[in-house]
């Protein structure tokens, strides 16, 4: 385990009780903006670890706020590839993350102590890391300090993503606390060397220059200033690790240079969709490849672990006021528990490390898991607790998930299935759900993925929004409780209109395959999301601070309902052309 960098912090606050919980240990990791210890939770009896804001950043009420307010994003990205955030809190006036603790050691280490690393096991970890960012990019979150020393290399064969959630609030500060810098120049992608705007395709951009550096063994640019640093890559082309080292499989170069595309409209747009092309390679590697296998035990192009089994569907009573709602990604509504995976056998690991370029990071450890699924979708119930407004999360999924393959023209392809709730990408082309009822096949374009694919509900999203197809709506919310749904589109359109708590523009008439239709944007009136209807298995929510349009078709065996909602930081009409042209392609067969 490497020690602090900086002495001076590696003993003031060791044994202080944070919150009256978390004992803490030893600093394991130090930055410009925080500390890491090593630290007890009294209370559940386990290892884990605390970041601390350092107390000359707390000084600044503004950035103190943004630390809170990104900790608490963090706190929803629940996935196998990203180092969880248990919980957040302020202690004496000071913020504060607890995370998982990894075994391990991040990749900055790994290179620094190997050199370049075999084509295999960079795939293998673009592979991990890019479903990692691909979870984030559904909710409308970019990391922005995609780097070597942010990506953890645990010893159970994982590559995890660390400091989501962070790196803005890191960017906001940097220049502003004397003596910090973000010592993340090396990754930036050209928009934010320009001070543009970050998107997703600028983490695909970062991972890129990653993975480059992986196989390469040294980074894609070079300058003696920072200045000079960010700059070189602005227009630049993208450089080929095939080109330095030419036994680099030519699909994994090609994986790379697209990534490292200077148009950010010619790069994977978000982290499933790199995922997506990296998963046959890391399936089926290049037998000429060479491959290694490291002394922390992570095995090249290893299996994934074993996946758990998937919790039965419980049925639970809506939510009046969440207390906080995280940041929406994907078609609000459905409710959906993150469980963390369970590592094959069993329990995490406990350490942590220090993060390499300057940033503090942590490392997780083996405590008991629950062998449930990671990402199971639960259902709203009468009796039960109301859960935080979970929505479904759009993951990629693992490499042993078959992905679309192409298809002959004109034929229409069954949806990929979500592996343990994580989302599958899909191609451009036409499907038939198999499973769901009423049977009807639709057109789609690019960027889309399945999150839920359900008998009764199909939720597509994309990195605006989503789109949700329900059939066999049984129950609708007039007054907060749910009663039996209309029976008929029309009325059924009306029953949301007149929904307390619910604001509605003009509903209009259209036609969907010649079947009359129903149109309506809806927002809740206030804070609180408000349920909206209900099917055997799930509850649509609407959610506060955005529009929803829902469309209400009439079929032969009951109301079709579809909604078309954004993210958080995006707007319905970003979503709607993609949505509408989907929604204008949808047959009854």
């Amino acid at each position: 385990m490497t020690e602090p960098t900086d002495p001076t912090l590696a003993a003031p606050d060791d044994g202080r009780l944070v919150d009256g919980r978390y004992r803490l240990g030893e600093v394991i990791g130090s930055g410009g903006m925080a500390t890491v210890h090593r630290a007890f939770d009294t209370r559940l009896d386990r290892s884990v670890a605390i970041k601390l804001l350092r107390r000359e950043v707390v000084a600044d009420p503004d950035i103190a706020m943004r630390f809170r307010r990104e900790a608490l994003a963090a706190t929803v990205l629940r996935h196998p590839n990203i180092v969880a955030c248990l919980e957040t809190g302020t202690d004496d006036g000071q913020p504060y993350l607890v995370m998982e603790l990894i075994e391990g050691e991040d990749l900055t280490a790994r290179l620094r102590r190997g050199g370049r690393l075999a084509p295999a096991e960079v795939a293998r970890i673009g592979l991990d890391v890019a479903r990692a960012l691909g979870v984030a990019h559904v909710r409308g979150i970019v990391h922005r300090d995609v780097k070597p020393g942010n990506i953890l290399l645990a010893r159970d064969g994982r590559a995890m993503v660390t400091d989501f959630g962070i790196a803005r609030l890191a960017a906001d500060a940097e220049g502003a606390v004397p003596g910090t810098t973000l010592g993340s120049v090396h990754y930036f992608s050209p928009e934010q060397a320009k001070g543009a705007t970050t998107t997703a395709a600028s983490d695909v951009y970062s991972l890129g220059l990653v993975l480059f550096e992986s196989l390469a063994g040294q980074r894609a640019w070079s300058g003696d200033t920072t200045a000079h640093l960010a700059s070189a890559r602005i227009d630049a082309p993208a450089p080929s690790p095939r080109a330095i080292r030419p036994e680099v499989p030519a699909a994994l170069d090609a994986v790379v240079t697209r990534a490292l595309d200077p148009d950010p409209a010619r790069r994977y747009p978000n982290g499933n969709a790199m995922a997506a092309a990296l998963e046959p390679l890391v399936a089926h590697p290049d037998p000429s490849s060479p491959t290694v296998v490291t002394d922390t035990a992570m095995l090249v192009a290893a299996a994934p672990f074993a996946p758990p089994l998937r919790p039965e569907p419980v049925l639970r009573a809506p939510r009046q006021a969440p207390a906080r709602r995280a940041p929406r990604a994907i078609a609000g509504p459905l409710v959906v528990l993150l469980i963390v995976a369970s590592v094959v056998a069993g329990a995490l690991l406990v350490a942590t490390l220090p993060g390499g370029d300057g940033g503090a990071v942590a490392v997780a450890s083996p405590s008991p898991r629950p062998t449930r699924a990671p990402a199971a979708t639960v259902r709203p119930t009468p009796t039960a607790r109301p859960t935080p407004r979970p929505t479904p999360t759009l993951v990629a999924t693992p490499a042993t998930t078959p992905r679309p393959t192409p298809r002959p023209a004109g034929v229409a392809a069954d949806l990929c299935e979500p592996f343990l709730g994580f989302a599958c990408g899909l191609d451009a082309g036409t499907y038939e759900p198999s499973t769901f009822a009423p049977p009807i096949r639709f057109a789609l374009g690019d960027g889309w993925s399945v999150v839920v694919s359900e008998p009764d509900i199909i939720v597509l999203g994309r990195d605006a929004g989503m789109l949700t197809i329900a059939g066999r709506v049984s129950a609708v919310y007039p007054s907060g409780d749910p009663v039996a749904a209309p029976g008929s589109a029309r009325a059924l359109a009306e029953a949301f209109i007149n929904a307390d708590g619910v604001a509605a523009g003009k509903p209009a008439e259209r036609r969907i395959d010649k079947r009359k239709a129903t149109v309506v944007d809806l927002s809740p009136i206030g804070p609180a999301r408000v349920a909206l209807f209900g099917t055997a298995d799930q509850t649509y929510y609407l959610e506060p601070d955005g529009t929803t349009r829902v469309v209400v078709v009439d079929g032969k065996d009951g109301p079709l309902v579809i909604a078309v909602e954004p993210v958080d930081g995006s707007t319905l009409e970003a979503v709607l052309s993609a949505a509408e042209s989907v929604i204008d392609s949808l047959r009854f067969r």
